[in-house]
């Protein structure tokens, strides 16, 4: 009996790897970096009223309200960045998200899948992938160490026209890029 049992758990182990999500995988990894809001504490902050006075904490609070899902991972690790990069890719294919910009600058690559939302202007999902940010002009780091790669997944109705003010509100990389491509 005891041999069919670890036949079995030999067996079903790598299926439980593989649906493990990339965000779980390297939450605790020391070369990654692991950003995860919760969707309670966006339903906090969509709850909460008050007037900052800026114009722009007041849209970025209005779309934060909107945001379900917020993850991002950061590495400074080129073998961890080629394993977002197929995640991604997969992942997109899997989401059946489209891609909306791919662009190459200065050695940096970024990519932004997306699904639109009902409304015109609005998203479903994004997943961004921002990859050879060592080499861009300016150079994002974290914990002294320079980032190689960002994947950012948000989730929920999102504006596309407010994205890059969030990401650079958070000092992400990738936001630059966005901007360039007048998001």
């Amino acid at each position: 009996m005891k041999k069919y049992y670890m036949i079995t758990l030999i067996v079903l182990s790598p299926i439980s790897v593989l649906g493990q999500s990339i965000f779980e995988k390297y939450q605790n990894n020391k070369e990654v970096t692991s950003i995860s809001i919760s969707p309670k504490m966006f339903q906090l902050l969509g709850s909460m009223t008050f007037s900052t006075g800026d114009p722009d904490a007041n849209e970025l609070l209005e779309m934060i309200k909107g945001i379900t899902i917020f993850k991002a991972l950061m590495t400074t690790t080129d073998s961890i960045s080629e394993e977002l990069d197929l995640w991604v890719k997969g992942e997109a294919t899997d989401r059946d998200l489209d891609l909306m910009i791919s662009m190459q600058e200065s050695d940096t690559d970024l990519s932004l899948y997306v699904k639109e939302g009902e409304v015109d202007g609005e998203l479903e999902s994004l997943l961004m992938f921002s990859k050879g940010v060592t080499k861009a002009a300016t150079k994002a780091q974290v914990g002294g160490n320079t980032i190689e790669a960002v994947v950012l997944l948000i989730e929920g109705k999102i504006e596309l026209t407010k994205i890059a003010k969030l990401i650079n509100k958070m000092d992400l990389p990738g936001g630059n890029q966005l901007k360039m491509v007048g998001i």
